[in-house]
């Protein structure tokens, strides 16, 4: 018994060291697939590193055993590190079933390959309408109108080229009636630069796999701000003016106000810098103080700019600085108890200051 003992674990002995070192050879799953998706709009890889890997993903779609489409996407990988890529077909499909593949390689080697079945057209019909995808630099907004009730998993995804910079999911969304999302980007993002929203709807079958449909959208970041039209205030002192900003790329930028006069068609212009950096819904307030306005009838133009000297909103009004009015301003603000000393122009700096510190502290 004993010698049988020891021979059986003598055998045993080879068989654990070969089992270990399979499992815990370099080459040994370093670079798996964990996903792979793909439809006739996008096709998406998730891939799992055990070392550091700077491979390629290789996203292919044939129509039976002729390749359709073929694109290449490069990517690096550290240790214990998982990365997505995602590509956008280019090519439309002319069949109702196709089928994609992911290679990935780390220099030529090929460590991994997987399919994905593709249908297209009344195969893959969702059982809703996208009303409505819009992409923006402050957000994302979606309809949906359903031709039947269900129940809809929501995956919201930021793209910059291949990589997917943000998600959101909203899970188990009940489509009854029409049914809006609206997302707000919770980070800057770089101006001029070109970004891919793509939504992932799932939609909940009972006995079945979730029906999946994805929808693209690109808009390209830039700076934007409204002028709130009932927060501008324009007299005979000069003009106060506040600002919202309306995207996720900063406004850094100023005021512009032209006056014209509409008899002589004089021109005066005045600029001044919006002391805070605008971003999505914050608020500032900007005010000039007239200087050599004469009196009569002005066309008063109001124009938010930013460092590149583009005009993102305007406002336009008419003002009148009456004679009497200006002569009277004149002499109540010499003899004014609670102004003591102080020029006509100078009150008027201090009025417009205090208005837009006011301003400033009520929208902040």
């Amino acid at each position: 018994m004993d010698i049988r003992a020891n021979a059986i674990d003598i055998i045993k002995i080879p068989l654990v060291l070969v089992i270990f070192l399979i499992y815990t050879s370099p080459a040994s799953a370093s670079l798996a697939i964990t996903d792979f998706f793909s439809d006739y709009t996008s096709s998406e890889v998730t891939i799992r590193s055990n070392q550091n890997h700077q491979g390629k993903a290789v996203f292919e779609l044939y129509d039976g055993k002729n390749v359709v489409e073929r694109q290449e996407v490069p990517f690096k990988a550290g240790v214990g590190e998982t990365v997505s890529k995602v590509i956008l077909w280019k090519n439309k499909p002319q069949n109702d079933y196709h089928t994609a593949k992911v290679s990935i390689y780390n220099d030529t080697k090929l460590h991994g390959n997987k399919t994905y079945q593709v249908s297209y057209g009344t195969i893959a019909m969702p059982s809703f309408h996208v009303v409505d995808f819009s992409p923006s630099n402050k957000g994302v907004q979606l309809l949906l109108r359903p031709f039947n009730p269900s129940a809809v998993d929501i995956k919201i995804d930021l793209l910059d080229s291949n990589d997917i910079v943000y998600t959101e999911t909203k899970e188990d969304v009940s489509l009854t009636s029409n049914t809006e999302l609206k997302i707000d980007w919770p980070f800057l993002l770089n101006n001029n630069e070109n970004y891919t929203v793509r939504i992932k709807i799932l939609t909940h079958r009972l006995n079945a796999e979730p029906l999946i449909n994805t929808y693209v959208a690109s808009f390209t970041a830039s700076d934007d701000v409204d002028i709130l039209p009932d927060d501008i205030e324009v007299d005979e002192y000069g003009a106060s003016v506040t600002l919202r900003g309306e995207s996720q790329v900063p406004f850094d930028g100023f005021i512009d106000i032209s006056a014209i006069n509409r008899v002589t068609n004089e021109k005066k212009t005045f600029r001044q810098q919006v002391e805070e950096i605008l971003s999505s819904g914050k608020e500032d307030t900007a005010g000039v103080v007239w200087k050599d306005l004469v009196p009569g009838t002005y066309d008063i133009n109001i124009q938010a700019v930013n460092k590149n000297n583009i005009a993102l909103d305007k406002y336009e009004t008419v003002l009148r600085i009456p004679e009497e009015d200006v002569a009277s301003k004149a002499s109540v603000t010499g003899s004014s108890p609670s102004l003591p000393g102080y020029t006509g122009y100078a009150a008027a700096v201090i009025v417009i200051v205090v208005f837009v510190a006011l301003r400033r502290k009520r929208s902040g």
